[in-house]
């Protein structure tokens, strides 16, 4: 960040000037170390205690030089603090300090590396579910927006080993990338899969041969948001209802019913009962939609009256949220 850079090159700036000033009446007033120190300290600081050892002209010249210099920088010093309190950037440093404290505290988050309106949506919906996320940006418009709105950000490149790694990208569980670039998109995943092996990755393909060039440098999934958006803008002429139904369970439309996961947990109420005996519709009115078996990975989908779930199954239901609370809380005492 241009504050930090600021800050260091103050802080530089003064220890060069000590350094100078010491090193040069040492020399020139054959003195020690901590009478060089004090000499130069009251020389730039233009505070006017008395002078130790014996001056000569070289010494009164540079003693004009050591003050000349230490005006110039204690006065771009002043300047440069006073305008950072009064912009409140000395504020957000200390916030972002704060920030970075909580990313590098994160567990299993997820890493959004973009902005823009595809990156927006994807905030909403993790916002919503509560979700720990971490957003990348070098877009100073959308990061001031972020951070006053307490997202937590990096701000930077997704194609920098550095950038990913202060979002935490080692600890991290999943990862979308969603630049306007196909070749960024393309590093930022190939430097992700580097960084983690078992991070699962989302990208968005903005050409027709960038799905397979993402795939290659290790995206698990990829996704076209045009590709998308047309056939939705087709299917909604052509099957309006069946759209309709889709955005009910999907919440673009009305949010009554949801689409969920119900894992099939140790000594959990459904573990070792067939569909029918765990009267999943009559217990808590949810749907069960599928099934992804624990044993080979398939969905099975409208399972049968007579199926058996196993420990690690999943079930995709269909209703409100508390409905699949409520299934998940059966037969707890």
């Amino acid at each position: 960040m241009e504050i930090k850079r600021k800050l260091k090159f103050i802080l530089y700036a003064f220890a060069l000037l000590l350094v100078i000033g010491v090193i040069g009446y040492m020399n020139l007033l054959k003195i020690d170390f901590v009478d060089a120190l004090y000499m130069t300290v009251i020389t730039i600081s233009t505070v006017g205690f008395g002078e130790i050892g014996t001056t000569s002209n070289q010494s009164e010249l540079f003693s004009v030089f050591m003050i000349f210099l230490g005006v110039g920088i204690v006065g771009y010093a002043f300047t440069t603090v006073v305008a950072m309190i009064v912009e409140g950037q000395l504020a957000d440093l200390w916030k972002g300090k704060k920030m970075d404290r909580k990313i590098s505290a994160l567990r299993d988050h997820y890493i959004l590396c973009g902005s823009g309106e595809l990156a927006e949506v994807i905030i909403e919906s993790f916002v919503a579910e509560n979700l720990p996320f971490v957003v990348i940006t070098d877009n100073r418009e959308d990061l001031d927006d972020y951070s006053h709105h307490d997202i937590l950000v990096v701000e930077g490149h997704s194609t920098e080993e550095r950038v990913l790694e202060q979002a935490g990208i080692e600890q991290a569980k999943g990862l979308f990338a969603v630049l306007d670039s196909e070749v960024d998109n393309i590093v930022t995943v190939l430097t992700a899969r580097n960084l983690n092996k078992n991070i699962y990755i989302i990208a968005n393909s903005i050409t027709k041969s960038g799905r397979e060039k993402l795939l290659k440098v290790g995206a698990n999934k990829t996704l076209s948001a045009v590709e998308i958006s047309g056939k939705r803008m087709a299917s909604l002429m052509i099957k309006p209802n069946i759209i309709s139904f889709l955005d009910i369970v999907t919440r673009i439309g009305d949010v009554e019913l949801d689409l969920e996961e119900v894992v099939v947990k140790n000594s959990s109420y459904l573990e070792n009962k067939t569909l029918r005996e765990a009267q999943i519709p009559d217990k808590t009115g949810l749907t069960v939609l599928a099934i992804k078996k624990k044993e080979d990975g398939k969905m099975l989908f409208n399972p049968p009256s007579d199926y058996t779930f196993q420990l690690g199954d999943v079930l995709i239901v269909l209703g409100r949220e508390e409905q699949v609370e409520q299934l998940r809380h059966l037969g707890d005492n």
